[in-house]
């Protein structure tokens, strides 16, 4: 019994172990897949931290952004209103469904084709039906406005146009150069500029009119002149191209009320004669009133078949020719007077200062004013005539007034300085992009409603603080030295304060035009930024943060005057320079391109190409990196996802390895057990045999 029981006790002990074995075997080989799972993770983790993308990057717009199509082919600041294309390496444009069927029903073969203004106005206005740009914009773009047929473009048959619903309006003619080699229209909507930027810019460099605070009733300074020619030969060009816009209304309007001044100014005393001069002058005043109706009519789209619609919707008997070639007499001869005004006696450009300005000592006691430039007199005409309005920002530049010189103001002395420095003032704001009407200029700082608003604050805050009657001037001491600064508490006392400066006598006034413009910057980031603003005018320069203590602030602006600032104008070269691209190149449709992450995977892998306009006027196909806007830059949103599915993936693979090992453990220790046992059980069985045999033998 006892040999029997030890072997039932070894064949369990045996079939324990071999299973405790096995199950060891299949812990190592899950311990050895959780090893390679590890692995796996750890060299997806490194990859992943090598990710990255393609950013867009436009100082003048803040903020980066995701490369997407919309972003390329849709004109906005962010892309200067030029489209950046997507391309085939043979070059063709790649189009998403709705750029496609726009193309499509502007009849452009996908090999390309020529272009016609019938064509590139179907193609505009197909992209409003697509939603790409609001129907506004397109009929504002084109000079036909096709209608689509909706019944029959949702049948499926694509986009289809009424044949018989084709208004011709003002629009803007068909380019064919555009992206083909024709000179590059400036459209970058701003620049960021720190102030030495703003400085050295065309907004800086503009001189100081000394003028306005003197030139008589009925002149005008030589500055405004040269100013009011240049706006007149844009006007002029623009006629001359049969385009209308809201300066030209805005001009033909100041014309009529020119012309209504006039009856004020009749004076013949002969009754017939003054009557036959009202009723000519009544006459032109209703020649431009008609004008401006059926200018406006045009802008509006309220023409057929090349004829003014009358009030009541029915053609009238004046054509838009007429009109366009009345409008460009009329510029013509605004033009002509302006440039004439300086042989009119009666109304000649001045100079403007002449002997009201120091010019000839470098006392202060010579004129009625002298400027006063970095604490010296600066009695140079030359140089007086060429200052700037960077010489403002970057220097301190004084104005002083003495009313003690002979032809000197003698009543109320403040409020004539107040006015003088006033209208001094009104130009330099002025130059800056400030509008009494908020305005949005597209010049200097005014270029966008937010902008337009901050500087009228900022206007109305300096007019305030420096030119209320209400406030008196800054008076301390009764030091009256003529020609050392630190010695004339006038002097001092513009430098020291935010407001005009006075000597206890009352014999000299003082404003600092420098912090006068520091403070006018100043309020307008108030305005912009509101409570968020870190900067502040106080009364005194000590207690003031202004804007230009600040190196580094960035003022976004518009400085140069002979860019492109219609969003109408912007929009309709952008759309030119795709349409004369895809008639030149073809183009390929791509419904995926819309995806983000498909159109940048395309790009950075080379299968599709990017072309960007050149200064010659080319668009030329390069790689996305040469662009300009477009750079590769580490995907930390990518990196972060990586990093926390690493981190999900490998505690769960390491919880599942510890209990793995934990397992392993327990079995170790249970076939070591076992071990010894089947040792043990083995040994008794064999001795057991041993003494049986020994007993049978003897």
């Amino acid at each position: 019994m006892g040999l029997a029981a030890s072997q039932a006790r070894f064949l369990c002990i045996t079939a324990r172990k071999a299973d405790c074995e096995y199950k060891s075997t299949e812990l190592a080989q899950q311990k050895l897949e959780i090893t390679n799972q590890l692995s796996d993770i750890s060299t997806e983790y490194s990859n992943a931290m090598n990710a990255t993308k393609l950013v867009w990057s436009n100082d003048a717009v803040q903020g980066d952004f995701g490369v997407t199509y919309g972003l390329l082919m849709m004109p906005s600041a962010a892309n200067d209103y030029n489209p950046y294309m997507v391309t085939t390496p043979s070059g063709a444009i790649v189009l998403n469904s709705e750029y496609a069927a726009a193309a499509k029903a502007a009849g452009i073969s996908k090999a390309g084709g020529v272009g016609s203004q019938a064509s590139r106005d179907k193609f505009i206005q197909a992209l409003a039906y697509g939603g790409i740009v609001t129907q506004e914009t397109a009929n504002a773009i084109t000079k036909l406005d096709f209608e689509v047929d909706k019944d029959k473009t949702l049948q499926g048959n694509g986009i289809v146009f009424k044949s018989n619903n084709v208004s011709e309006t003002v629009g803007k003619s068909w380019n064919p150069s555009a992206g083909m080699g024709a000179e590059p229209l400036d459209k970058s909507s701003v620049s960021a500029m720190t102030l030495s930027d703003l400085i050295l810019s065309d907004i800086g460099q503009q001189k100081i009119d000394w003028g306005q605070m003197f030139v008589a009733e009925g002149k005008v300074t030589a500055l405004e002149l040269e100013k009011e020619k240049k706006r007149l030969t844009s006007l002029v060009k623009s006629a001359n191209n049969n385009e209308i816009n809201n300066d030209i209304i805005s001009q033909l309007t100041r014309d009529l009320n020119d012309n209504e001044a006039k009856k004020d100014k009749v004076n013949i005393s002969d009754k017939n004669q003054y009557d036959a001069e009202i009723a000519r002058i009544n006459a032109e005043s209703d020649r431009i009133r008609t004008l401006i109706s059926n200018a406006k009519k045009i802008m509006s789209g309220k023409v057929e078949d090349g004829y003014i619609l009358d009030d009541n919707g029915n053609k009238s008997s004046v054509t838009t020719g007429d009109i366009y070639a009345s409008i460009q007499t009329q510029m013509n001869t605004d033009l002509s007077a302006v440039v004439a005004m300086s042989e009119d006696s009666s109304i000649q450009a001045s100079t403007g200062y002449g002997n009201n300005i120091n010019i000839g000592s470098n006392s202060l006691s010579d004129s009625i004013y002298s400027v006063v430039q970095n604490g010296v007199v600066n009695h140079y005409a030359t140089e007086i005539s060429e200052m700037t309005l960077g010489d403002i920002l970057s220097g301190n530049i004084v104005l002083i007034a003495n009313k003690n010189v002979s032809n000197g103001p003698k009543a109320d002395d403040m409020k004539a300085f107040r006015e003088q420095v006033l209208k001094l003032f009104n130009s330099l704001a002025e130059a800056l992009g400030y509008s009494s009407e908020k305005d949005l200029t597209g010049q200097g700082l005014n270029v966008d409603e937010a902008s337009a608003d901050a500087l009228k604050f900022a206007y109305d805050m300096v007019v305030s603080q420096y030119l209320s009657t209400s406030n008196k001037p800054a008076d301390q001491g009764d030091r009256t030295n003529n020609k050392a600064m630190t010695e004339n508490s006038a002097y001092q006392n513009a430098v020291n304060y935010n407001r005009i400066g006075s000597d206890s006598k009352g014999e000299y006034y003082g404003v600092s035009l420098s912090n006068m413009l520091a403070a006018f910057l100043t309020y307008y980031d108030n305005g912009l930024a509101k409570a968020d603003s870190d900067y502040v005018v106080g009364k005194s320069v000590d207690t003031s943060v202004y804007v230009t203590d600040n190196s580094g602030y960035y003022y976004i602006a518009q400085d140069d005057p002979d860019a492109v600032t219609s969003i109408v104008d912007k929009s309709a070269d952008f759309f030119d320079e795709l349409y004369n691209n895809i008639c030149e190149y073809g183009w390929r449709e791509d419904d995926a391109i819309d995806d983000g992450e498909y159109l940048e995977s395309m790009i950075k892998d080379g299968r599709y190409s990017m072309s960007s306009l050149n200064q010659d006027g080319y668009y030329y196909q390069t790689r996305y990196n040469e662009t300009g806007y477009i750079t590769e830059v580490s995907d930390t949103d990518a990196i972060a996802r990586a990093e926390a599915e690493f981190t999900s993936k490998k505690a769960e693979l390491t919880y599942k390895e510890d209990s793995i090992d934990l397992k392993t453990k327990q079995l170790d220790a249970e076939i070591s057990s076992l071990t010894t046992e089947y040792d043990t059980v083995k040994s008794l069985i064999s001795k057991s045999i041993e003494k049986t045999f020994t007993l049978f033998s003897n």
